[in-house]
């Protein structure tokens, strides 16, 4: 082997390891970020969860009512479509 073909095996070598290590680097930065995906996936499952447990919470028929005396919504029965005259009936809220 000659001097020249010994630089040229030596520098592709080189070449080739820079690549390698490149390559690793960015293998390591893509784990760590699958890492963090799912770290997040975690979290949000968490608060997915919670917030279901609260809307079941707040749907019982016992919250629902005690919403409503809260509000005190004066909540009027809907009229038979027999008995409408064609106007517009509001139901009436007190906020206060």
């Amino acid at each position: 082997m000659t001097i020249v073909r010994g630089l040229y095996l030596l520098s592709f070598l080189g070449v080739l390891s820079v690549g390698v290590v490149a390559l690793r680097t960015d293998q390591i930065r893509t784990a760590a970020n699958i890492e963090r995906m799912r770290g997040d996936v975690l979290q949000l499952r968490r608060e997915s969860w919670t917030l279901q447990m609260e809307i079941a919470r707040l749907r019982t028929p016992e919250q629902v009512r005690n919403r409503v005396e809260r509000w005190t919504l004066n909540i009027e029965q809907p009229v038979p479509p027999s008995e409408q005259v064609g106007e517009v009936q509001w139901a009436s809220v007190d906020w206060e």
